[in-house]
């Protein structure tokens, strides 16, 4: 396996929204410095750093983990972002805005995590603990995002 991550599409995505996180953090309260805005920070800093960190990895299976990871903390995200909402720290567009950029990259990597499933050879074997457990919550979290696309 030879991945180069800086070349895959989600890895820029991802990129993209550590810089527009980091730039809405800005205007977050000084007293959430190490509560919110600090769990929003390192959230969102997973999401390039676990695909860069899993791509390097010698076998699909290590990449997928490592992508299980990411996915989870795109959900931890996503409930940052729903609490800074009800909390008034930002607006209702500015939500939406990042809600839909991270909304689309999770869809990017659940496909390209079922990308690297179908890679790993003897599917049953390789499946990791995640997969085998909790696969269908994952699928049905990933048909209602679908439900949304256009």
């Amino acid at each position: 396996m030879n991945i180069n991550f800086r070349e895959l599409e989600i890895y820029g995505l991802a990129k993209e929204l550590v810089l527009s996180t980091y730039s809405l953090l800005e205007e977050f309260p000084e007293y959430e410095g190490n509560n919110l805005t600090s769990q929003l920070r390192r959230a969102v800093t997973c999401l390039p750093l676990n695909i860069a960190e899993g791509s390097g990895s010698k076998s699909y299976k290590i990449f997928l983990n490592y992508l299980i990871f990411c996915y989870r903390s795109c959900l931890e995200c996503e409930s940052a972002l729903e609490l800074s909402l009800e909390l008034g720290y930002i607006t209702r567009s500015q939500h939406s805005q990042l809600f839909e950029r991270l909304d689309k990259f999770i869809r990017k990597l659940w496909r390209y995590m079922e990308y690297l499933e179908s890679r790993t050879g003897d599917r049953k074997r390789d499946k990791s603990y995640y997969y085998r457990h909790q696969k269908y919550r994952a699928d049905n979290d990933m048909r209602d995002r679908m439900k949304y696309l256009s």
